[in-house]
């Protein structure tokens, strides 16, 4: 382990001494395990295999916290090995969504509904493998359309459980009320989103968990709805960026397509195994879509799931409706501005 040289970037990064101390001796663990145990490897050489045997070793003893894969992630972006960034940071993302969820249900509909739509069910641990995840999520949305229908169901999904804070949202508000207008921030924030994974792919750092080539950074410059958004009347269009876009573009067999477009670890896994999970888990996805207009608009908004790969569509698109006392384009921001 370069220890020294962690030390420097997690310092670069702000991260304090206590921090950084619990960072290097998981490290230092992973890099014994991988000595006695998988035929003394390195970090720098491990495999995603190598990295999950750990982890189970580490969901064994009760020590799978966020922050100890997070010090593991740290480091494979410290040395570089994509190899096991990748599956890390799939461990980790939307790990808490089904906890989340259960906490709204709790809230909303009260602990009769909470224990029937749980019923059978156990929330996975942090770092259970994504290939376990879907059997869970299909029991879930089976108890939870049974007992409150499509309607609630869909309203329950899209608060937001894997969108973040509100005030994360902050800083792009202002954009906003600096800008002349939603298509004008449209357009300011489609540039910003082409520029950063233009820096990726001049960098060779990944995006999130993708190599970015050139073929998909000019996908993403020709698609104005990927990732930003493109208005249309009272709707904001919305498309995702498919989760692993380079081999999305090369492939012709519509399920593996399908399978590379689709960003959601609890339902990713089960196009590969063809298991039906209701499409309207996809409006979790549409929460996370629609939190940024939430802010901007100082409301809950509605959002629609137009397209998912849980249907069989090729990519997931989403509509975000503009409440109407702000139809009107040139007076979106300036009413806006006036309310602050």
């Amino acid at each position: 382990m370069d220890e020294e040289g962690f030390r420097n970037y997690c310092l670069e990064r702000k991260l304090s001494e206590k921090t950084i101390q619990a960072h290097v001796k998981i490290v230092k663990e992973f890099e014994t395990f991988l000595r006695t145990k998988c035929q003394n490897r390195s970090i720098t050489h491990a495999t995603s295999a190598n990295l999950h045997t750990f982890v189970k070793h580490v969901m064994e003893e009760n020590r799978n916290t966020w922050d100890n894969l997070l010090s593991l992630v740290r480091y494979a972006r410290f040395i570089n090995n994509k190899e096991i960034i990748v599956p890390l940071l799939e461990l980790l993302d939307g790990s808490d969504v089904l906890e989340n969820l259960s906490n709204t249900i709790k809230q909303t509909v009260g602990n009769t509904k909470h224990k029937a739509i749980f019923e059978g069910i156990k929330l996975p641990p942090l770092g259970t493998l994504p290939k376990d995840r879907p059997k869970i999520t299909k029991k879930f949305m089976d108890n939870l359309e049974a007992e409150l229908g499509a309607s609630k169901c869909r309203e329950i999904l899209s608060s937001g459980p894997h969108a973040g804070p509100k005030e994360q949202y902050l800083p792009e508000q202002k954009k906003f009320l600096e800008s002349k207008g939603i298509d004008d921030f449209l357009r300011k924030k489609h540039d910003e989103y082409v520029e950063e994974l233009e820096k990726h792919m001049k960098e060779k750092t990944l995006y999130f968990t993708q190599e970015i080539t050139k073929e998909v950074l000019d996908y993403v410059r020709k698609t104005p709805t990927c990732q930003v958004g493109v208005r249309k009347e009272d709707r904001i269009y919305v498309t995702k960026i498919p989760y692993m876009a380079k081999k999305y573009l090369r492939e012709k067999d519509p399920k593996k397509k399908r399978y590379y477009a689709c960003h959601c670890a609890w339902v990713r896994e089960a196009i590969k195994s063809d298991l039906k999970i209701s499409p309207n888990f996809c409006y979790c996805s549409a929460g996370f879509e629609k939190r940024l207009w939430d802010v901007i608009f100082g409301q809950n908004v509605k959002a629609d799931v137009l397209q998912t790969v849980l249907k069989g569509d090729p990519i997931c698109k989403f509509a975000i409706h503009v409440p109407k006392e702000y139809i009107g384009q040139e007076a979106y921001s300036k009413e806006l501005s006036a309310r602050k």
